[in-house]
């Protein structure tokens, strides 16, 4: 008799067992390859590091776009463009150029970069990994809604990343270097500077990630349409606050209103998608 329940008790402990095993057989892959596409991004960091560079060595999109946007607005509300004091002339671009005071600096800094762009390029095996992890036990129906979400959340981080690269970057920077004068000159530090990148590529990638996060509670019943319009005029505060770093009132509103639209995108999500449970209520009833 006492034979068979510590026989019962050994079956009952298998699928933990094997459960622990496939989990550490899934991270012991994903370790494998980060470290593959950590390898691979190595020489790609230099060119990481240089478009971040980008806006240190030359003019960028901002100053195009802010003199097209103040000759437009001088023509047509000559009011705003003197009374925000767009008539003034802009300051001629400089030249800079990172630096580093530790011997081993520029090399750790390559490190870093070389391991955050293999995570990138490593994330959908990664998240192949933990599909393979997490199916088993998962129904059907949940499988077919847990994909999708994997994908576009995926995606939509690196395109929150790429955009604050590109777009939000350089009017930082531009913004940064606008207190330079005959008394006061910038000495950036490559560490400081590629480190205040990662982190806002991280937030934007974040902020990139609300539509998906809106949807995802939709479908669970937890957020509401309602809701999200009551709080609009805060999330447009926030986007105003966050734009508003940069001086220049035009690239203030450049920034401002891409971050805004991702509430609205949310809203509009979560508009369709309770619109669509009403339909299926009034047919199940």
């Amino acid at each position: 008799m006492k034979k068979k329940e510590k026989n019962t008790s050994n079956d009952s402990r298998m699928p933990f067992l094997e459960h622990f095993s496939e989990l550490r057989k899934r991270i012991v892959y994903i370790f494998i390859i980060i470290i593959i596409a950590t390898g691979f991004s190595w020489h790609l960091s230099y060119s990481a590091v240089n478009v971040i560079e980008m806006p240190l060595e030359k003019p960028t999109y901002i100053t195009y776009f802010s003199g097209e946007l103040k000759n437009i607005i001088k023509q047509k509300l000559p009011f705003i463009y003197y009374s925000f004091g767009l008539n003034k002339t802009p300051k001629k671009f400089t030249k800079h150029i990172l630096h580093y005071s530790a011997p081993l600096e520029p090399f750790f800094m390559q490190v870093k970069v070389s391991i955050i762009l293999g995570f990138m390029m490593a994330l959908p095996f990664i998240l192949f990994e933990i599909w393979q992890f997490i199916k088993p036990g998962l129904l059907k129906k949940e499988r077919m809604y847990l994909l999708p979400f994997l994908f576009f959340g995926t995606l939509s981080f690196i395109s929150g990343m790429v955009f604050m690269v590109f777009y939000i970057w350089p009017a930082v920077i531009n913004f940064s270097l606008s207190y330079q004068n005959s008394n006061l000159s910038p000495l950036i530090n490559l560490t400081h500077f590629v480190n205040f990148a990662l982190r806002l590529s991280i937030i934007f990638g974040v902020i990139f990630e609300l539509p998906i996060i809106s949807t995802l509670l939709s479908m669970a019943g937890i957020l509401k349409p309602a809701i999200l319009i009551k709080n609009r005029k805060y999330a447009l505060i926030g986007s105003l606050v966050i734009a508003a770093f940069h001086a220049d009132i035009v690239t203030m509103f450049f920034i401002a209103i891409p971050l805004y639209s991702m509430y609205e995108i949310s809203i509009a999500i979560s508009t369709v998608i309770w619109k669509f449970k009403k339909i299926k209520q009034k047919k199940a009833s």
